[in-house]
């Protein structure tokens, strides 16, 4: 409960807003892969961990980065259900399924202390399998153009605000595994499904969702960096380090697509 008295907290939670409107803002105008390269970015997640760097020490960063690895693969979760039920369904049930989806994988996960060779074959495994199971979503599908609803803003901050304020309070009762779950909680995902969904279809959603998979994999992989250098090297050099590789990550998508065009 002190965790929340703290005037700190009203600070991590604007300043996690500004960069997830933004990015996601972003990600809405810039059309499937663009916009999936933007989404899988740590816009909220990096915000997020400098806050606990802040709060905690090394070894609390790098134990809840290996736990935001396996917590990933919970994302993809969200994202299988989202794209089938996306293609009938509207965006509410949608929502309901990829959310539910999430939650449930995550509990399961917690379940276990989890190694990072573990970690690691699960997390590519999963993706692997994802990224060919669910390929016939990706489809270049082009938005229709409409008035943005009122309650876009409103909407992104409560979620943005949610998830600070659970990691912070999980940093200081639940510990590190269930702060880095919390973490990697697809918050842009959410945003753009309740958002974008009744004004572009769930085709269109869908299939930003399931581009997003390959992007992703340069997100788990920066957790994995995070865990080992801040171990090694700190928390500044891990978050340095582990952003650099988000970002190299989905250059080098963004420059394969346009090498294969």
């Amino acid at each position: 409960m002190s965790s929340l008295l703290d005037p700190f907290i009203l600070v991590k939670i604007a300043c996690a807003i500004v960069i997830v409107v933004s990015a996601s803002r972003a990600t809405e105008r810039l059309g499937p892969f663009l916009g999936s390269m933007i989404a899988t970015l740590p816009v909220s997640t990096g915000p997020i961990y400098v806050f606990l760097a802040i709060d905690h020490g090394a070894q609390f960063i790098s134990d809840s980065a290996l736990m935001g690895v396996v917590a990933t693969t919970a994302t993809v979760a969200f994202i299988c259900a989202h794209a089938i039920v996306a293609q009938r369904q509207a965006t509410f049930l949608s929502w309901l399924a990829a959310t539910s989806s999430w939650f449930v994988v995550a509990w399961l996960l917690q379940q276990r202390q989890w190694t990072l060779l573990e970690a690691c074959l699960l997390f590519f495994g999963c993706f692997g399998l994802a990224i060919w199971a669910l390929r016939r979503f990706v489809v270049e599908v082009k938005a229709q153009p409409m008035p943005r609803v009122r309650f876009d803003l409103a909407l992104r901050g409560a979620l943005v605000s949610c998830v600070v304020i659970a990691t912070t309070v999980a940093g200081n009762s639940l510990g590190p595994a269930a702060t880095g779950t919390l973490a990697t909680y697809p918050v842009v995902f959410t945003s753009l499904v309740l958002i974008l969904q009744p004004r572009c279809g769930g085709p269109f959603t869908a299939s930003l969702l399931v581009n997003s998979l390959k992007g992703l994999i340069g997100f788990g992989s920066a957790l994995g960096v995070l865990h080992l250098a801040s171990a090694q090297w700190g928390s500044a050099a891990g978050l340095s380090l582990g952003l650099a590789v988000a970002i190299g990550w989905n250059i080098g998508l963004f420059l394969l697509r346009q090498h294969q065009k």
